[in-house]
């Protein structure tokens, strides 16, 4: 079975969600709502179907969520892995103010997807990135209290 004859499946876990759209030759995963250690296995469960039923990029819209903690960031990071081993691609899309916070000091800032004229798609980026770094510095020279 392919992702052309499943018509917009949608995982619930309470407050979460995740839907799944073609967008050309790429799938989009649309997270809402908390992504945390308890709707890990929804977010997991939608991944690892669309990363066996798809051949191109998968794109995981994070412009809806509202927590997001490291088990999701792990995740997120494990399949960007197995995708980039197998000469695919993960990207995260338009990610929200909350996800972008968490996003960054784990690096993954690298897997947000730029527009078309190769801008940075979020424009909060650059500006929490600089903030990040400057605490980076701080903690390191002890000064970070």
């Amino acid at each position: 079975m392919t992702l052309a004859g499943v018509s917009k499946p949608t995982v619930h876990a309470d407050a979460f969600s995740a839907s799944v759209t073609a967008e050309g030759t790429a799938t989009v995963v649309e997270l809402c709502g908390d992504a945390d250690q308890f709707t890990l296995p929804a977010l997991v469960d939608v991944l690892i179907r669309v990363i066996a039923d798809s051949d191109g990029t998968v794109i995981v819209d994070l412009s809806r969520i509202e927590f997001i903690d490291t088990s999701t960031v792990r995740a997120l990071a494990r399949a960007s892995q197995f995708l980039d081993d197998r000469g695919r691609e993960l990207t995260l899309r338009s990610p929200s103010k909350v996800a972008l916070r968490v996003l960054m000091p784990f690096g993954l800032s690298r897997l947000i997807e730029s527009d078309q004229t190769g801008n940075e798609a979020h424009p909060d980026r650059r500006s929490l990135q600089s903030k990040s770094t400057i605490r980076a510095r701080r903690a390191s020279d002890g000064i970070l209290r």
